[in-house]
This record gives C-alpha cells, structure tokens and sequence, in this order.
C-alpha cells in the first residue's frame, strides 16, 4: 500500500476540521431552495383557484365512482388531474 506524505495527511486533517464552511454552504443552500419555493409558489388567485377546482372535482370524480385507495389511485389521480385542467381553464 502507498504511505501517505506529512503534507498530504494535514490537507485532509485540515479539510475535515472546516466546519464553518461546511455550515455556511448548508445555510446558502437553504436559502436558495427557499428562494426558488417562494418564487415558483402559486398567487393568492391561484390558490382560490386551485381550492375551488379541486372540490369541485372530488365532488365530480367520487361520482364517476373513482376512490383513492391503493390499486384504484392511479385511475383516481388521472381523473383529478384531467378534471383539475379542465375547470381551472374554464375559471381563467
């Protein structure tokens, strides 16, 4: 096995001991991943839009005789996605 030189071994020993910087970049990160949640989050019209839509649509889909429930979900979703498209078109 190849020995590791003096120099080597206090780069790493240096590296490892950096937790300051390793909190600054989790702290950049964060605000970043907050900054980009808030800027793509829907406006409040949107959200009333969003909220009216999707009881509208529960309403509807429940009707048509789709449950959520673990082999059926993905029918249940499809038809909550294609009925979601269709009454928030028609509410813009």
């Amino acid at each position: 096995m190849k020995k590791t030189k003096d120099s080597e071994a206090k780069i790493a020993y240096k590296m490892g001991q950096s937790w300051g910087t390793q909190i600054v970049a989790v702290v950049i990160g964060m605000l970043l991943t907050m900054l980009v949640v808030w800027i793509t989050m829907p406006n409040s019209d949107e959200r009333l839009i969003n909220r009216q839509c999707f009881r509208e649509c529960k309403s509807i889909v429940e009707r048509q005789g789709h449950t959520m429930s673990f082999l059926s979900s993905r029918d249940y979703i499809e038809a909550m996605k294609e009925c979601h498209k269709e009454c928030a078109s028609n509410l813009r």
